[in-house]
């Protein structure tokens, strides 16, 4: 009798147990049935756009406006385009041509005015070279000396100076220089000034002095001829 009793409870075990698949199924199945105590809310109506209609626009209409009659008073001019102004045309020009100057430049100076000479500033020329009318090629190198005595009545210092007076450049420095001490009367001194013949063929000259303050005196003069 317990057998059949413990039969009749694995049986009625069994039945719940497939009511409760079978219930949790429908409710799976539906689940907005009334058997689902946890039913889900309601969905949101479906949104159903308008579709979109093409429009087509319309061009305005096209008004043509009719031509008047030329009557006779009125006359039809046309007006001209102005005409195209025609370049200027290219000038040909020639460039002037390069002058070449030879070193030294043969050009003669204007001679300066000198003051009279004085008692106290008096020389003598003891000796000269060149020589007058010595012959040189173009573009020889010489030196210009000259002894020269104090024969005045004061000594020639630091304000003494030979200078270029006219003339032929011939001398490639300065056209002054100082003396290279100082002379006493009666006393003499050596000058010597470097030179170059110039480039051209010709008898030239250059004119030099002695100089103090505003005082020339003690003229040299170098003449030389190029061949």
């Amino acid at each position: 009798m317990r057998d059949g009793l413990w039969n009749l409870l694995t049986i009625l075990v069994f039945f719940i147990a497939g009511i409760l698949i079978i219930g949790f199924g429908y409710m799976f199945l539906n689940p907005n049935s009334k058997l689902n105590p946890l039913s889900p809310p309601p969905l949101p109506e479906v949104l159903v756009l308008p579709s979109s209609t093409a429009t087509l626009k319309q061009l305005p209409q096209l008004i043509t406006p009719s031509r008047l009659p030329v009557t006779a008073t009125e006359s039809v001019t046309e007006t001209l385009r102005p005409s195209s102004t025609p370049l200027p045309t290219n000038t040909a020009f020639v460039l002037p041509t390069a002058t070449i100057t030879s070193t030294p430049t043969a050009t003669e100076t204007e001679t300066p005015t000198v003051t009279p000479t004085s008692e106290a500033y008096q020389c003598s020329v003891v000796s000269a070279s060149p020589r007058m009318n010595q012959e040189y090629p173009p573009g020889g190198d010489f030196d210009g000396r000259w002894t020269l005595k104090n024969i005045g009545t004061e000594s020639w210092d630091a304000g003494v100076d030979l200078v270029f007076m006219s003339g032929t450049r011939f001398q490639t420095g300065p056209d002054a220089f100082d003396l290279p001490q100082e002379v006493d009367v009666n006393n003499s001194v050596d000058m010597i000034v470097d030179m170059l013949a110039p480039r051209d063929a010709g008898t030239y000259e250059s004119n030099w002095a002695l100089r103090k303050g505003s005082i020339y005196f003690c003229n040299l003069r170098l003449v030389i001829k190029v061949k």
